[in-house]
């Protein structure tokens, strides 16, 4: 039974005598956590990769106003996140949220499955970063270096930049989120200004509800969401964050309202650009090449060269933003004891989780290994198989964090705003249900395939949130000492 925590449980963790446990303190602004998060949902890769999926098979031209509904239903969402951000303040973010409010054992079942949705998000990007990149430089060398020798270049990158202080990574972040933002609206301006479609032509059906809601819309609200993913990590470096309590929030709040105007009105543009009578039929004959045809339209080919290069900068700023997100879920466990001790010690003098990042590099490395042995396409399978699967588990993470939220507040004093604490959270879990029935039953076109495939990551999905279930009842018998203490490094509560 769910009761109410003694509020001194909650104090902030203290150093460990040897000085290392506790992260860099005053790390990070706001714009250094939405680089980092926006960075995660790699907004050009989203517009090349994902945006044709949408509109071919998913509800056509709706797809603008689509990407406006998922940001609303994501803002709600993050109105009861932020709330409770400002009482909890953790290294592991809905882990810690949910301990707070479904007990240890769902706290430890969600820690359990954030590690493998990220995992396995970032594997997926490691396999679409290897991809493109050998097609890049082997099409501009006329070499022929395997798609696993980039993937492992860019992993060995990310772990150096881990292993730094938090900001070392927010400066490379900076710098790839603006280049790839810049060629996007690049894109944008020249559709406006010198696309086949005269702006006095444009048409708003893009943005109309009978189109919004046409068509397979379970497909565009999944891969709609998937483009968001990233945007909750923003409580991650809540202990690295300056001033925590106004940074976290703000951060959160610009993150998914700048994605949902961004990708909306891009994709209005381009539906616009190649038509809205023939949009669909494009997308379905381009496939991933579509935004490469408006580009070669309308900024040339040179244009289409730098996509094509930032593409690949961008999925290389993804890896490292699911990087930090695992690495500092490994770190808040190792902490508290329910995994290796010793992933709960940081750098002696960068104070960053670097046991944790080296752990983490090498659980997804294993992987890598694995598809290049067996040959398998990096695009086929380790980027469309992992990044699906990993797209629902963050789906279901958001709800079962938000039902976490409300009990949360149900059971505490610390704030009784009603929009904040009771109707948001529940709006919260209304409109992200919706999403993980689509995302759990329409797996196999996440996947790309059915049958044994579908079944294997369906059971993997839930398994990873069963197995932290489980382990908490194990601690709580073998060990009820270092069970009951499982709540004394969640964060702080305040009044």
């Amino acid at each position: 039974m769910l009761h109410q925590e003694d509020p001194q449980s909650l104090a902030p963790a203290k150093d460990a005598p040897d000085g290392h446990s506790t992260l860099a303190r005053n790390q990070i602004g706001v714009l250094g956590i939405v680089f980092f998060v926006v960075a995660a949902a790699a907004p050009l890769t989203v517009v090349v990769a994902l945006f044709p999926v949408i509109i071919g098979a998913g509800n056509g031209v709706g797809i603008a106003g689509t990407f406006l509904v998922v940001a609303a239903v994501l803002t709600v969402f993050a109105v009861g996140y932020v709330a409770m951000s400002k009482h909890i303040t953790n290294a592991g973010a809905f882990y810690a949220f949910i301990t707070r409010g479904l007990g240890r054992p769902f706290g430890l079942g969600s820690a359990s499955l954030a590690i493998f949705a990220y995992n396995a998000i970032q594997l997926g990007v490691i396999g679409g970063f290897g991809y493109y990149a050998a097609e890049f430089v082997n099409k501009h060398t006329d070499a022929n270096i395997p798609w696993w020798v980039f993937s492992f270049l860019a992993m060995a990158a990310a772990l150096f930049l881990g292993v730094r202080q938090i900001h070392a990574g927010a400066r490379v972040l900076a710098v790839l989120l603006t280049l790839e933002t810049g060629i996007i609206l690049v894109l944008d301006i020249g559709i406006l200004f010198n696309g086949p479609t005269p702006v006095t032509e444009y048409s708003l059906e893009p943005f109309a509800p009978s189109a919004v809601f046409a068509g397979a819309l379970g497909v565009a609200l999944m891969f709609a969401h998937a483009s968001f993913i990233g945007f909750e990590g923003t409580a991650i470096y809540g202990e690295e964050a300056k001033d925590p309590k106004r940074t976290v929030p703000r951060a959160t709040y610009t993150a998914v309202i700048f994605m949902g105007l961004f990708y909306a009105v891009t994709a209005f543009l381009i539906v616009n650009a190649v038509g809205i009578g023939g949009a669909v039929s494009l997308a379905e004959t381009e496939g991933g090449e579509l935004v490469f045809a408006v580009s070669d339209d309308v900024l040339g080919r040179v244009g289409t060269e730098a996509f094509q290069l930032l593409v690949i900068t961008s999925l290389f700023a993804a890896i490292l933003t699911f990087h930090n997100n695992v690495a500092r879920y490994l770190y808040s466990l190792g902490r508290q004891g329910v995994l290796w001790s010793k992933l709960g010690k940081t750098h002696p003098t960068r104070k960053s989780p670097a046991l944790a990042c080296y752990v983490q590099i090498a659980m997804v490395a294993v992987v890598v290994v694995i598809f290049a042995a067996f040959g398998l396409d990096p695009y086929a399978t380790l980027f469309t198989w992992w990044t699906g699967v990993g797209a629902a588990g963050i789906i279901l993470l958001q709800t079962i964090a938000s039902i976490a939220i409300f009990v949360f507040f149900r059971r505490s004093d610390v704030d009784k705003r009603p929009w904040n604490t009771f109707v948001a959270p529940l709006l919260g879990i209304a409109g992200l249900l919706p999403f993980l029935y689509y995302a759990v039953t329409g797996m196999d076109v996440l996947l790309g395939g059915g049958g044994w495939l579908q079944a294997s990551f369906t059971t993997m999905l839930f398994a990873s949130l069963v197995v932290g279930i489980v382990g908490a009842y194990v601690i709580k018998m073998r060990s009820p000492q270092r069970y009951e203490r499982l709540n004394s490094t969640l964060g702080d509560q305040i009044s």
